[in-house]
């Protein structure tokens, strides 16, 4: 059982982030927003299977740069698919996946964290550009057995990083939705796989 202490402590914390949170939202945006670039996108074949590397340049807008630093976690979707080159609009994917990583500042301890929500490893980072860098290496993902695709064949890679707004805290994600500096993805990139 919680004192009345403790609670007014628990009210007075969420008071304070939830005017935090409003504050970000009274922020001018730019017209523009930052953008998030994939480059290094390939596969290759190990043993029996093929794997996927590439690395993302995450660039955040001021605002969600603000958000971090006061403690907001930022979530990171990307989006992987493979199909056949060719393939009828009907045929579905061999593979469509996404990950999902998070961004979270620890003012307590000054450290970024960066976790994979898929398999809940966690790094931690002293300075965010490391963190940003870490968040963008992607490694060694399985992709597919190599007896799933046809020798002969080709097929297509796709691979898309945007920032997931359905994560931000609830008080953030209406002006989030309507504001360019929320609005972070990449273009889709490609790679061409031939077994």
């Amino acid at each position: 059982m919680m004192s009345a202490c403790e609670t007014d402590t628990k009210d007075g914390v969420r008071t304070r982030v939830l005017a935090a949170l409003m504050l970000l939202l009274l922020l001018p945006f730019p017209a523009a927003a930052e953008e998030f670039s994939i480059t290094g996108l390939q596969a290759h074949r190990e043993d029996d299977a093929y794997l996927m590397d590439a690395t993302i340049e995450y660039r955040f807008s001021e605002q969600a740069l603000e958000a971090l630093e006061n403690g907001v976690p930022l979530t990171l979707e990307v989006h992987i698919q493979l199909r056949r080159e060719g393939a009828w609009l009907w045929e579905s994917d061999l593979l469509d996946v996404r990950l999902r990583y998070q961004i979270l500042f620890q003012a307590l301890h000054g450290l970024y964290r960066v976790t994979d929500l898929m398999s809940g490893s966690q790094q931690h980072f002293a300075t965010r550009q490391a963190a940003l860098t870490a968040l963008g290496s992607i490694r060694n993902v399985r992709l597919i057995q190599a007896d799933r695709l046809t020798p002969g064949e080709r097929y297509r890679l796709s691979l898309r990083s945007s920032l997931d707004i359905e994560a931000l805290p609830l008080p953030l994600r209406p002006m989030a939705y309507l504001s360019p500096a929320w609005n972070l993805s990449s273009e889709w990139s490609l790679w061409h796989l031939e077994p």
